[in-house]
């Protein structure tokens, strides 16, 4: 990364009053991205708030300063709002109040709001661009909070380093940031060793669901709302569910369609194992994401939304299937 980059240059230059805002249904990169330019523009004496619309997730309650995290919409105009780790500034879920938005993310496509935005698909996570970002500013104002914040999205946009996304660059982000006082073992634990009993409950009624297609090529995974008002729990305590299905020899792309309040919406979560862009999938459906992370908004009845979602990705599983022949 050139010593000259345009958003830090920007952003050096603001003397007003700055937003920081991530996707609705937040998760470990958005998160923290979010707090550690923050507490990074806090250092440089900026006057700087972060906001978001969901509450912060559970898993992520660990992380430093959370309870600084302001809810979207804010009745408020800013000077500069800066979207983290979304394609859309419409991802936020809600109306955003700026006189010019910045865009600091590593999703394909997109849409750019800013000669400002600083966009790198090629990177494993946006905190791992924005580790770069703030490497670059002034690494010494790198602290363990900020540190922690940074690697905990770096590990969960990986998958603990186990998506094709990991990269010997990968490596040396995460080096530095333990260097600067981020402990691998103590956010993991966190992260990934904290179920709540009725957690559990939900995964046990979500894996009834399953159902394979295409001879075990495509796997589908189903939380009915029905299943949160039964086990108390929420949407965010299906992160990483889908990754069950991901988990099956034969399956070359996961689903998980989880019900909306209104009963008529869908979130529909998709994860490839580097064989099929599941991004191209989800673009289709007005969503987008990674190529072997991605994910979409459908509505509809269940049967139908699940058999136009089968057969577009059967589409491209036999597409795949075709070349390589």
């Amino acid at each position: 990364m050139e010593k000259t980059v345009p958003v830090i240059e920007r952003l050096k230059r603001e003397e007003k009053d700055i937003l920081i805002f991530t996707h609705e249904n937040p998760d470990g990169d958005g998160i923290g991205s979010m707090i550690a330019l923050y507490l990074f523009l806090k250092k440089l004496g900026k006057n700087v708030t972060m906001a978001m619309k969901d509450d912060v997730p559970y898993i992520y309650n660990f992380l430093p300063h959370v309870n600084e995290i302001k809810k979207l919409p804010i009745n408020h105009k800013f000077s500069v709002a800066i979207l983290v780790d979304a394609a859309h500034r419409k991802r936020a879920g809600t109306e955003i109040q700026a006189y010019e938005l910045i865009r600091i993310d590593h999703h394909v496509g997109g849409e750019f709001e800013s000669i400002y935005d600083c966009v790198d698909d090629y990177s494993p996570s946006t905190t791992a661009l924005v580790a770069e970002l703030l490497r670059t500013w002034d690494e010494s104002l790198v602290d363990k909070d900020i540190a922690t914040c940074l690697y905990t999205g770096l590990i969960t946009d990986t998958g603990s380093f186990k998506y094709n996304n990991t990269t010997s660059k990968t490596f040396e982000i995460a080096k530095f940031l333990t260097e600067k006082g981020a402990d691998p073992h103590y956010i993991s634990k966190m992260i990934f060793e904290r179920n709540k009993v009725n957690v559990l409950l939900l995964l046990q009624k979500t894996l009834s669901t399953l159902q394979l297609y295409d001879n075990g090529q495509i796997a589908v995974l189903t939380v009915f709302r029905e299943f949160l008002n039964e086990t108390n729990t929420t949407e965010e305590d299906t992160e990483g569910f889908v990754n069950f299905a991901r988990s099956i020899e034969s399956v070359k792309v996961a689903v998980i369609m989880i019900q909306r309040e209104d009963l008529k919406t869908w979130r529909v979560s998709l994860r490839g194992k580097g064989e099929v862009d599941v991004q191209e999938i989800a673009k289709y459906f007005g969503g987008g994401g990674h190529k072997d992370a991605a994910g979409c908004r459908i509505i509809g009845e269940y049967e139908k939304v699940k058999e136009s979602l089968i057969e577009k990705i059967s589409e491209s599983v036999n597409r795949k299937v075709e070349v390589m022949r």
